[in-house]
């Protein structure tokens, strides 16, 4: 064998290994972007059916709190399984398996192989998840409370085996009880938050601070916890879910507004911290209200003339309709529908979180927002407004005087 036979036999013999290795890499990046999960029920009788379990879904919860089912799989010999595929980037999140009667099972979608160890289909939130890093965080922060639990069940049998039935009923034996209750509780509200922030680069972290501590926190407090978690995490779901409920707590002038959702007449949806850098009037209104309708012209004007400040001011109108035709059907009508002008509505009415977090008790209300997303007013109308914000637009930032 000559040496350009030999050169050419390694160059071949070079690409095919270079093709392999990416062929394995891509089988390897496609490999993790898949989650397993196989599930298994020991006694498979449901808790108010003489049925069995035949059928499991997973189960997506919006931020409506909204239930989609996005699979299913039959349940043979007690076992089940899905396979899903996460999109690029798609963030970690909890679902449900769903299908049960009394409950379900909470687990949270990750590449990987998740297993569930299910004792009984009548009980499914007592269910075992394993197998991935936030399901077993999961797990281990969910045997805090079920330890804090069982400790006070404890307590409560050796007062009885110490004491009389007419001890353990009189007022001193319920003021022990509470106190032992309660020493409980705090410490196991403490087990809690220092779980949370051993772990506070895991959606988990936001998700049960927001849920289960935050209420528990006066408004300084609820502002640290928030600092605590990680900045790998900002951008996450469950993060703007628990900065909002911070920001909701305390709305005022100057400060900082939550970071509502705004669904779009196209079916997208974008959110108000998407429009940073610019101003924006945030207003609130409905095609029933009639002093909403009595202020459109007013807009109109007010769009009219900041049209060459159009690059640094945004009118935001947010619609607590429940119907979408009249919710279209109006902004037509009156001359709405222009460039720039962003129509949003979750078509919920007053129960549209978006409303709730701002605080919006009645309409319309108009919230002016600055470029770094904090209020500047939350009152202005009219010919106020109208004068107020060509004010700030010409330069004149009177607000940061004030």
């Amino acid at each position: 064998m000559n040496n350009n036979i030999i050169k050419r036999y390694n160059t071949m013999l070079h690409k095919f290994i270079i093709s392999a290795v990416a062929v394995m890499a891509l089988f390897t990046v496609q490999a993790q972007e898949i989650c397993t999960i196989k599930g298994e029920i020991a006694n498979d009788a449901l808790s108010f059916s003489k049925d069995v379990i035949k059928k499991v879904y997973l189960t997506e919860i919006d931020e409506y709190d909204h239930f989609r089912n996005i699979d299913s799989a039959k349940v043979k010999k007690g076992k089940y399984s899905f396979k899903y595929k996460m999109q690029p980037n798609e963030p970690v999140k909890l679902y449900m398996i769903t299908g049960f009667d009394n409950g379900a099972i909470q687990v949270f979608i990750e590449p990987g192989e998740i297993n569930i160890k299910t004792e009984k289909a009548a009980y499914p939130s007592n269910s075992v998840v394993s197998g991935t890093q936030n399901n077993d965080l999961y797990t281990e922060y969910k045997a805090i409370y079920n330890n804090c639990i069982q400790e006070q069940l404890d307590t409560v049998e050796q007062l009885k085996k110490r004491h009389t039935k007419e001890w353990m009923d009189s007022e001193e034996g319920l003021r022990y009880r509470m106190r032992e209750g309660a020493l409980s509780i705090i410490k196991c509200n403490s087990q809690r938050i220092k779980f949370i922030l051993d772990n506070n680069s895991s959606p988990m972290a936001p998700l049960m601070a927001e849920r289960e501590i935050l209420h528990m926190l006066g408004d300084a407090y609820a502002e640290q916890l928030l600092n605590s978690m990680s900045v790998s995490l900002h951008k996450h779901p469950y993060y703007r879910a628990l900065n909002n409920s911070v920001r909701a707590r305390e709305l005022k002038e100057g400060g900082e507004l939550p970071d509502i959702t705004l669904p779009l007449r196209d079916g997208t949806k974008t959110y108000l911290s998407d429009y940073r850098g610019k101003y924006v009037l945030l207003d609130f209104w409905a095609s029933w209200c009639s002093p909403c309708r009595k202020e459109i012209p007013n807009l109109k004007r007010l769009y009219d003339e900041t049209r060459e400040y159009k690059d640094n001011f945004t009118i935001i109108s947010f619609s607590l309709d429940k119907e979408a035709t009249a919710w279209n059907d109006t902004i037509v009508a009156n001359d709405m529908n222009r460039e720039g002008w962003v129509h949003s509505s979750d078509l919920i009415g007053w129960k549209s979180p978006s409303a709730v977090l701002l605080g919006v008790q009645m309409i319309p209300t108009m919230i002016l927002v600055d470029p770094e997303g904090r209020a500047i007013s939350f009152t202005m109308q009219g010919e106020e407004l109208i004068r107020r914000i060509k004010q700030i637009l010409s330069g004149d930032k009177y607000y940061l005087k004030e």
